[in-house]
């Protein structure tokens, strides 16, 4: 899940559910409440061990496709495009956990690399592909919770208008359906679209990531686009 910031992009972790389409309610939203403050004492405490930053992959699916089981494989395949995009830039990452829970399958490592650096391993995934579509890719450092607007990068578009998504989910702008379709859409995209001949989408030789990320995100991946 998105974290929760301060109006300037930083602020303590939280594993918030503004931006979760179709957030859960009743007794499950008790149990999504828990395993965010689960994963927010389980990333407090690998920042209070000496990690400069921490990364922690997780579903952007509606709660229903993931109670169905769909996000096991996106999150397998995103964890291996996170990696590979990272040995692209040169930014060394440990494996620190896996687990599931109320909020679905997650992937944690630890770095001693910079939040800014891992973000733009994490943008490269999130906008390079399909998959990428259906991930949310958390970075934390000292400072708190690094977003893509330390980046310079917009808001995540919601998958039904285009509109910014936390917004759209934080008022349930449209109905579970209509978002469960675009999901269910985009993860029928991402089982073929993108791999080359020979190539599995999220194998490790790099191939998991899209052959052709956005402009802007190889801007701030090569070119220093970042800097205000």
């Amino acid at each position: 899940m998105s974290a929760a910031t301060s109006p300037g992009g930083r602020g303590r972790l939280v594993a918030g559910l503004g931006e979760t389409p179709c957030p859960p309610t009743g007794v499950a939203l008790a149990g999504a409440l828990a395993e965010r403050d689960r994963r927010s004492a389980e990333t407090a405490s690998l920042l209070g061990s000496g990690a400069r930053a921490v990364v922690r992959l997780s579903a952007r699916m509606p709660s229903r496709m993931r109670e169905r089981g769909l996000c096991e494989s996106p999150i397998e395949r995103g964890a291996a495009a996170f990696e590979s995009a990272c040995r692209g830039l040169g930014v060394r990452v440990e494996g620190r956990g896996a687990g599931d829970g109320a909020l679905g399958p997650w992937r944690l490592w630890a770095s001693d690399a910079s939040p800014a650096e891992l973000k733009r391993a994490a943008l490269i995934v999130e906008e390079g592909s399909y998959l990428g579509q259906l991930l949310d890719i958390d970075v934390a450092g000292q400072d708190g919770a690094f977003g893509r607007s330390e980046l310079c990068m917009p808001p995540r578009p919601c998958v039904v208008c285009g509109r910014p998504a936390s917004a759209c989910a934080g008022r349930a702008a449209h109905p579970e359906r209509d978002v469960e379709d675009a999901f269910e859409a985009i993860l029928g995209l991402s089982s073929g679209a993108l791999a080359a001949p020979g190539r599995e989408i999220g194998s490790p030789d790099g191939g998991a990531v899209g052959d052709y990320p956005s402009s802007t995100i190889r801007e701030i991946a090569y070119k220093g686009g970042d800097t205000p």
